[in-house]
């Protein structure tokens, strides 16, 4: 008995020292812990896993699901490629027209806001019903530029041009005029041409005077118009000798009006006549205009391009 009681004894001692001689496991909640605290930047939580990733939850001034939540409501969206990107353009409406508000965004990001930036317009117009596109745009001078028809000066023209200047979206144009683009120089980028108003039959065309951007305002280019109209003289006879017809003797005219050589017009009558077929007293469309000029019942815009003004702007408004 004194036998085995010495046995236990013995083994209780054995079983105690070697525990207490072996250093103790940590926990493993505690491992991980403690592994996540040493490996955190000091400057951010510990809890990695709770910081947002990008992809997975965008920032709402960066995404545009959240720029289509923050301007609600708008009544047409289109992409605008230009120089190798691509613009959307948001249009609101509270009025009679297509349009009273619109917006341009590019990379996730709002470019102008015509509501913030403080444009009052009566309505605008779709710049193309057929293909449903709201907004001419153009790459001008290597300048992505949006062009927006409005209602304000009806039945004439009204355009606002918006175009992207070292990277800010600027309206250079506000202004009651009706637009077009050409190359008038050929050197591979077109002009801004503008005229006050778009014109009538017989003997009173639009006045399109061609315009270069200095600073933040066009300005009138009188070299380039003339060049521009003297183009369209040669263009109109070309034309009026391969068609004569009332409306390419029309055009013809209007050119040599807009650059006060009507007297010159008037001696060419004899072959105006003989490449329409007609012959002067007959009543034909050629003797109307001789009459008409004769009479003096077409507008008299001698000296229109010495006149010439900037377009107005925002700012000049």
């Amino acid at each position: 008995m004194k036998k085995y009681v010495s046995f236990f004894i013995t083994l209780l001692i054995v079983t105690g020292c070697s525990s207490s001689g072996s250093k103790p496991t940590a926990d493993p909640a505690e491992t991980s812990v403690a592994t996540a605290t040493a490996t955190a930047s000091p400057t951010r939580s510990a809890d990695v896993s709770a910081q947002p990733s990008l992809a997975a939850s965008p920032s709402p001034d960066l995404s545009i699901d959240s720029i289509e939540k923050k301007y609600s409501g708008f009544v047409h969206k289109e992409a605008v490629p230009l120089d190798g990107q691509t613009y959307e353009v948001y249009y609101w409406n509270n009025g009679d027209f297509d349009y009273t508000q619109f917006l341009i965004a590019n990379q996730q990001e709002v470019l102008f806001d015509s509501q913030q930036a403080g444009l009052k317009i009566e309505g605008g117009y779709i710049s193309d019903k057929a293909k449903n596109i709201w907004t001419h745009s153009l790459l001008q001078n290597n300048r992505p530029t949006f062009l927006f028809s409005l209602a304000d000066n009806r039945p004439e023209s009204a355009y606002i041009i918006l175009e992207n200047i070292d990277g800010a979206i600027k309206v250079t144009v506000q202004d009651n005029v009706q637009v077009n683009y050409e190359d008038v120089d050929q050197d591979g980028s077109p002009e801004l041409l503008a005229s006050p108003y778009s014109g009538q039959v017989p003997l009173g065309p639009a006045l399109y005077a061609v315009y270069e951007l200095k600073g933040n305002q066009y300005v009138p280019n009188t070299a380039k118009t003339n060049q521009y109209w003297e183009k369209q003289l040669l263009e109109g006879e070309k034309n009026y000798k391969a068609d004569p017809t009332e409306g390419t003797l029309e055009v013809l005219l209007d050119a040599y009006l807009v650059l006060d050589r009507l007297d010159e017009a008037k001696a060419r009558f004899p072959e105006f006549y003989k490449l329409a077929g007609q012959t002067s007293g007959d009543g034909g469309f050629v003797d109307t205009y001789l009459q008409t000029i004769k009479a003096g019942s077409y507008d008299h815009i001698s000296g229109w391009m010495n006149k010439l003004k900037p377009l107005r702007t925002l700012e000049s408004k």
